[in-house]
């Protein structure tokens, strides 16, 4: 546990570094485009990463399970990937063509043709950082995905300044993705070769098929319901309301990062250790549950304290109305704690995943038509909310179901316990208005530290077992940073 600890520290940080470089494109973009400008330039990378994630349809996320148990043909399976991908983003490419013409525009409209292209250049041979982690190369994934973002970085934020055009913007995120493939590309058929000398696998193509259909099908779900309400705001309220509701949610990569770092280095391990014994994956899963909570419940507290200093200071006092959104968009990472994902995949049993996903797209869907128009986007971010919790009861009982246990044995509820009671307790010394009203936005960072070490404090008095080898992987990865 120890070594898979750090290997987590590791693309937490280096994802962590990633996402500070994130964090410059839209404080600049917010100050040299209007809010409605921004709200379209959001929309865009809506509907960009909406079509990304249903063409790449979790297929290079199947390395990490088929590599993990293959590991004599790592080459035959990426190559196996690079074709299903290709087919995957030329049908949804034509599927797209084809509803926006025949509705006239509705869909997309002007975005068309660039969100085709992005498409395309953005998803194919795009299997890098998967590739990495399954072999146990989190600094390669590093490299790779901390230098394709500071180039496109470098690019918007260049093209912005010079342009202040939306347009000019979008159009160089295409060729900056066509540029990647080409490179991309050519490495692959470098690399490929070494597939001739690879044993051949049983039934390969029927095998990632079996996985990647009822994984891709609920992962399409899971997409949707996570972006209905952003949907629903861009077309219903417009872009700029986009802009507030896309401010409101800027923290959602910090989810994303440390979730799904955790996530990412324990599901091939969990599949590795299934052949030796069934309850060890689980107990795997429990210690990265905990690492989870120990990770974003003091951000949710801390951010929800300080939400409207964070938006107001960083973004302007014009997108004063997202701190709303964005208190309330903390409920999702209390949600995020319990990632059941691995723990059903790690078995092959991946349908679940999509049921759980229609059944809190229903009852979202639902709650966010009844509410939008009066509530707008705040009312947005509750029924998104009220939805991931629905998804999280749903598979939470399917997990305990597959593994032969019950809810309470299934969640470390002890340990969640004490790690909420500490978040919530260290919450005293950040909740008095003097940290901001004398010290200003300084009191913000000030207030952070205090209640970080505060946090720290009473985990240890409360006898969190997963801290100090928190602690432990964090110190030896800055360590060998710092050496590198």
């Amino acid at each position: 546990m120890s070594r898979l600890a750090h290997h987590a520290a590791s693309l937490t940080l280096a994802r962590l570094a990633n996402y500070g470089l994130m964090v410059l494109s839209p404080i600049v973009l917010v100050r040299v485009l209007s809010v409605e400008e921004f709200g379209r330039y959001r929309e865009f990378l809506l509907y960009g990463s909406f079509l990304q994630s249903i063409g790449a349809f979790v297929i290079p996320d199947s390395l990490l399970y088929f590599i993990p148990a293959n590991p004599q043909s790592p080459w035959r399976l990426v190559r196996q990937t690079v074709v299903l991908t290709g087919a995957t983003t030329t049908l949804v490419a034509i599927g797209l063509i084809a509803i926006d013409l025949a509705t006239g525009g509705a869909v997309v409209g002007v975005y068309l043709w660039p969100l085709v292209l992005y498409l395309l250049l953005a998803v194919n041979f795009d299997f890098w950082e998967m590739y990495f982690l399954a072999n146990h190369r989190p600094g390669a994934m590093f490299a790779y995905s901390a230098s394709r973002l500071t180039v496109r970085l470098l690019v918007v934020l260049s093209v912005s300044v010079l342009t202040h055009d939306v347009g000019a913007i979008i159009w160089s995120l295409v060729a900056l993705e066509a540029a990647r493939l080409i490179g991309s590309a050519i490495a692959f058929f470098v690399h490929v070769r070494a597939a001739r000398h690879e044993p051949p696998l049983p039934n390969p193509w029927r095998a990632q098929l079996s996985f990647c259909i009822p994984s891709g099908a609920g992962s399409m779900v899971a997409l949707l319901n996570r972006t209905l309400s952003s949907l629903a705001v861009a077309k219903l309220l417009g872009p700029a309301a986009l802009a507030q509701f896309a401010i409101g949610r800027f923290a959602e990569p910090v989810v994303v990062i440390m979730r799904n770092s955790i996530s990412t280095v324990v599901l091939p391990e969990m599949v590795r250790r299934r052949r030796d014994s069934r309850e060890s994956p689980l107990v795997l899963w429990r210690r990265a549950t905990v690492m989870n909570a120990m990770l974003l419940l003091p951000i949710a507290v801390f951010v929800a304290r300080f939400a409207h200093p964070l938006v107001t200071t960083v973004f302007g006092e014009k997108y004063a109305p997202a701190a709303a959104v964005m208190q309330i968009y903390m409920l999702v990472l209390v949600r995020e704690c319990c990632d059941f994902s691995p723990a059903l995949r790690a078995i092959g049993r991946p349908a679940p995943i999509m049921f759980s996903n229609l059944a809190a797209l229903a009852v979202g869907a639902l709650t966010l038509f009844t509410i939008l128009p009066g509530a707008g986007i705040r009312g947005a971010m509750a029924a998104s909310v009220l939805a991931c919790f629905v998804d999280a009861t749903w598979l939470g009982c399917a997990v305990a179901k597959f593994h032969g246990v019950s809810l309470r044995e299934l969640v470390p509820w002890a340990t969640l316990g004490r790690i909420a009671l500490a978040a919530g307790l260290a919450a005293v010394v950040i909740a008095s208005p003097m940290w901001t009203e004398t010290l200003g936005f300084a009191g913000v960072i000030v207030g952070g530290i205090v209640y970080v070490a505060a946090f720290a404090l009473l985990m240890k008095l409360l006898r969190v077992p997963e801290l100090e080898l928190v602690l432990q992987s964090v110190r030896k990865t800055v360590f060998n940073w710092s050496r590198a």
